[in-house]
């Protein structure tokens, strides 16, 4: 017979799926109603098409602060497999929720739990022909540094890595330690592309290293242009 603390324990657990359950439906709602009514420009512009049209999987790095945005570019992947690598936190489960809810699958891992086994999970989602995110300064940052796992990823599947981010005219910045930036409803919003990044296969630890070097520098500068786009003089970085 279960005690009355494994009764409790099972109560408190069934509230908190419920809750959970109640919150992805409402941000899922809310993010769509969003979307619709944001005026996105994309710079370059066909970037992440061509790489759709091309058909091979690929990989989006953005910023962990800079995620939201990304799910909206699901809608161009109706053909597609697309998953994301998120953490096992239970922020994570929220995100993962979510995630599913726009059609992409979650991949559970991070750096600080269960990291081998989510980066293993993703070299073999891209090597099946997804479409992978990742974002490279998650989940505990520090913010804008790349960790090592996405170059992993790229060398182990030859797949491209795409840098990727977004600012937006309207908007609000969380006091979060990612300073994730929540665009406003009718906001005008940029979205910036880097040039795809390929990692050898047979990379020596050297030249992994200057890959990630070379990432965080590609998506440090266009996270430059994206915070100048709407106000040259300003910048939501601080």
């Amino acid at each position: 017979m279960k005690t009355q603390t494994q009764r409790l324990r099972h109560r408190v657990k069934l509230r908190e799926r419920l809750l959970t359950g109640v919150g992805v439906r409402v941000i899922s709602w809310l993010l769509r109603g969003l979307y619709a009514t944001l005026r996105p420009v994309y710079v370059p512009q066909n970037v992440f098409r061509d790489l759709l049209a091309d058909g091979q999987p690929f990989i989006i790095a953005a910023w962990h602060g800079r995620l939201l945005y990304l799910f909206h570019l699901t809608r161009w992947c109706r053909d597609r497999d697309c998953t994301v690598l998120v953490s096992r936190s239970r922020d994570g489960e929220l995100v993962s929720q979510i995630a599913a809810r726009f059609g992409v699958e979650p991949t559970r891992g991070s750096s600080s739990r269960g990291g081998v086994r989510g980066l293993l999970e993703m070299v073999s989602k891209v090597q099946q022909g997804y479409i992978a995110g990742v974002t490279p300064d998650g989940p505990r940052g520090p913010r804008y540094h790349v960790q090592p796992g996405v170059v992993t990823i790229a060398q182990k599947t030859g797949a491209p890595i795409l840098p990727f981010t977004y600012n937006a005219r309207w908007k609000t910045v969380l006091h979060s330690w990612d300073r994730c930036l929540v665009p406003l409803p009718f906001s005008r919003v940029v979205v910036v592309y880097g040039t795809p990044i390929y990692v050898p296969g047979g990379a020596s630890s050297d030249v992994l290293a200057a890959k990630r070097q070379e990432i965080e520098a590609c998506l440090q500068q266009i996270t430059s242009v994206a915070d100048t786009y709407f106000y040259p003089r300003s910048s939501v970085q601080g």
